[in-house]
């Protein structure tokens, strides 16, 4: 009695139709769902970055905004980042040596 159960089950067009329709959007389609898969992954990244970025802008904008209004902060960034200096002024880069990266480390 199960055996042809199992039997007519196998022996449905139905049943057949369904797997090659499934078979088929799965793997082959324009629409297919590992192609689904791979545009929400896309879009979770995406919105990942753009995310990042609207907060590294917003960051760039303060300190634009901080250079432009701080003479102070203008001439510590100038002194750290490129080794300038004034006149009569001497400048000692020392550099510490770490594990994982080197680093220059300016010092008046």
């Amino acid at each position: 009695m199960i055996k042809e159960k199992k039997y007519k089950i196998i022996k449905n067009k139905y049943f057949w139709i369904s797997i090659f329709f499934f078979i088929w959007m799965s793997f082959f389609d324009s629409n297919s769902f590992m192609l689904h898969y791979k545009f929400q992954n896309s879009i979770r990244e995406m919105t990942y970055n753009r995310d990042y970025l609207k907060k590294k802008i917003l960051l760039e904008e303060s300190q634009l905004k901080k250079l432009k209004t701080d003479p102070m902060y203008l001439e510590k960034l100038a002194r750290e980042k490129f080794y300038m200096k004034k006149e009569n002024e001497d400048l000692f880069i020392v550099s510490i040596k770490n594990k994982k990266k080197q680093t220059n480390v300016p010092y008046k």
